[in-house]
Formats: C-alpha cells, structure tokens, sequence
C-alpha cells in the first residue's frame, strides 16, 4: 500500500519552510532552528516531549498539553529528524534558486526570506491555512525560538532530536 505523508514532500516542505520563516520574520533563524520548527510543524503532538519544558516559555505549556496526539507512530523521533534533513535541504536550496531566501543570509547561517518575494496570492494562502493560525504554530514560530538553543540546557538537548555536547 501506498502511503502519502507530508514529511517526505519537498513541495510540502517548501510551504512549511516560507510558512515558518514568514512567522519568525522578526527572530533569526538558524539552518538547525528552521529544521527543528519543520519537524515540530508536521508532529506538532511532539512538543509534549521537550522535557523539561523550558522556564521562559512556561506559560506555552498549557497551550502545547491541549494539542491532540497524531494518529501516527512515531516510534524514533530522532531518526524522523534525519530522515527530513534531505527534504529540508533540498526544499531550502529551491527555495534560495528561486529568490525567495536570501542567499547572503543563508551563506551567513540564517534563514531569511527575500522582502517581497512572494505574490500576493500566496501570501492570501497562507493567510487562510488553519494551522497557521493554531495554538500549536504559535508555540512553534513565537516560543520556540525565543528559548535556548544550544548547550545543555537548550532545546537540542531537551528534544532529544540533535546533538549539543558540542555546543559553546
């Protein structure tokens, strides 16, 4: 049986990635933040495992217990991470080709959106997306990257999706 999962969607993936970074516009964005957001995007029942849940973003906690579990299992969250990265990589270069992110940014680390490089029609898109307008995108685009990042106290760490023994 054939099975269609937005994950593994690069088309997907572009959508998600201009959805968060037009979201975020007033925060830099990392290349690992943005993946990190992209994966919390499509398993947003995944943030009930950020353990322990960050302090300055406590009173998101409340917001994140309400969202309803998938009805996916998702057996190795890590291995989901990885397994996106290629989608994510080739969504993001797209996305760079076709002037929609900023190429002296993303050469820099951060993940910026080209002013006024969407038409109007998709941003009237993304203006009716549901989601976008959920408890679940805030917590996504408007707590998570406000927390710590790196370090053993940042939110690799608290994931459980990336590595950070070797972050300064």
């Amino acid at each position: 049986m054939l099975m269609y999962h937005p994950a593994f969607d690069a088309n997907h993936c572009l959508y998600r990635v201009v959805s968060i970074l037009r979201a975020t516009s007033d925060t830099k964005v990392s290349w690992q933040l943005l993946r990190m957001l992209d994966f919390y995007y499509l398993f947003p029942s995944q943030l009930k495992n950020i353990k322990p849940w960050p302090r300055d973003i406590g009173k998101l906690k409340a917001l994140v217990m309400k969202i309803p579990d998938q009805f996916e299992d998702l057996t190795n969250p890590a291995r989901t991470f990885f397994e996106l990265e290629t989608f994510q990589k080739t969504a993001t270069l797209e996305l760079i080709a076709k002037g929609v992110l900023s190429k002296a940014a993303f050469d820099k680390g951060i993940m910026e959106l080209e002013p006024d490089s969407l038409p109007s029609a998709y941003i009237a898109l993304l203006d009716t997306d549901d989601f976008l307008k959920s408890d679940a995108f805030e917590v996504i685009t408007k707590g998570l990257p406000s927390t710590k990042f790196s370090g053993s106290n940042g939110l690799k760490f608290r994931s459980g999706l990336m590595e950070y023994i070797y972050d300064f």
